[in-house]
């Protein structure tokens, strides 16, 4: 009994540390759906319960990241409680920093009789979006694109499909197919469906994305993302290094500060 009540104090103490360390307060409290975590400076005095994007009175300066978690199990039906996969601090510093909104999109589409097909269901859910983003006042060119794992992927095929509906994206760790580890228990997704998605990703007219990559990610390491550069641009750029956390290295980077400062000079250059 002792030993659970340690538990559950350090447990306490960890999340009480942790919430007060972050320099930028995230709402988590309107769980599983897609909600608004962060306003701009002009917008703060929208009702937090409103997360119609329509319900927000933007200004042609106004500009937003769309925020795309990763997805757990693609064949499951409530594969994910859109609580999870937070956007990392060093990017929610930049948002503060720039003056941006930050917009959590939330996803449970499953792949239903296609594999890999819900890849391109978020593709549409984002589509949405930025229709909305749009009707709302904020255009194309001030709408920017992030994302963890699966929701990085969506944004690299949103180059192909939507071209010319955003800025630019910062990608953490895109990913689709499943760890290296399975491919010889599901061929399929690393041997068929991803070199199809990869083609069609590699047509794209632009893929303007900073990609951070790790060396331990089971799933894609910055090698595994070579496709990206075959092109005679600046961008895409990826940045890979290992903090031995894996997949999730986003999300406890050991390099925290410099990742904050190169997403800080991307989005700066979108100015030029």
């Amino acid at each position: 009994m002792l030993v659970i009540n340690q538990n559950f104090i350090l447990t306490l103490i960890f999340i009480l540390v942790f919430s007060s360390c972050s320099p930028v307060a995230i709402s988590t409290n309107q769980n599983g759906k897609s909600r608004f975590l962060f306003l701009q400076k002009e917008l703060t005095n929208t009702s937090k319960k409103s997360d119609e994007i329509s319900s927000i009175n933007f200004s042609e300066q106004s500009k937003v990241i769309i925020w795309m978690h990763g997805t757990d199990r693609p064949s499951v039906a409530g594969n994910l409680n859109c609580s999870d996969d937070m956007p990392p601090e060093s990017l929610m510093v930049v948002t503060k920093k720039l003056d941006f909104s930050i917009y959590y999109l939330c996803s449970n589409v499953t792949d239903g009789l296609e594999k890999g097909s819900f890849i391109y269901k978020r593709v549409f859910e984002l589509e949405e979006a930025i229709n909305d983003f749009n009707e709302a006042g904020i255009s194309s060119k001030n709408i920017f694109l992030s994302g963890f794992s699966a929701g990085g992927w969506t944004a690299l095929m949103a180059a192909s499909i939507l071209p010319d509906r955003f800025n630019r994206g910062v990608l953490f760790a895109p990913a689709f197919s499943g760890p290296r580890y399975e491919t010889t228990i599901f061929p399929v997704w690393r041997k068929v469906i991803r070199p199809k998605q990869i083609n069609e990703i590699s047509k794209a007219k632009r893929l303007n994305f900073l990609v951070f990559a790790y060396e331990d990610d089971p799933f894609n390491r910055p090698k595994d993302l070579d496709f990206l550069l075959n092109r005679k641009t600046s961008y895409p750029e990826i940045i890979g290094y290992n903090c031995n956390k894996g997949h999730f290295t986003y999300k406890k980077d050991c390099k925290s500060s410099e990742t904050s400062s190169r997403i800080l000079t991307f989005l700066q250059e979108s100015e030029s």
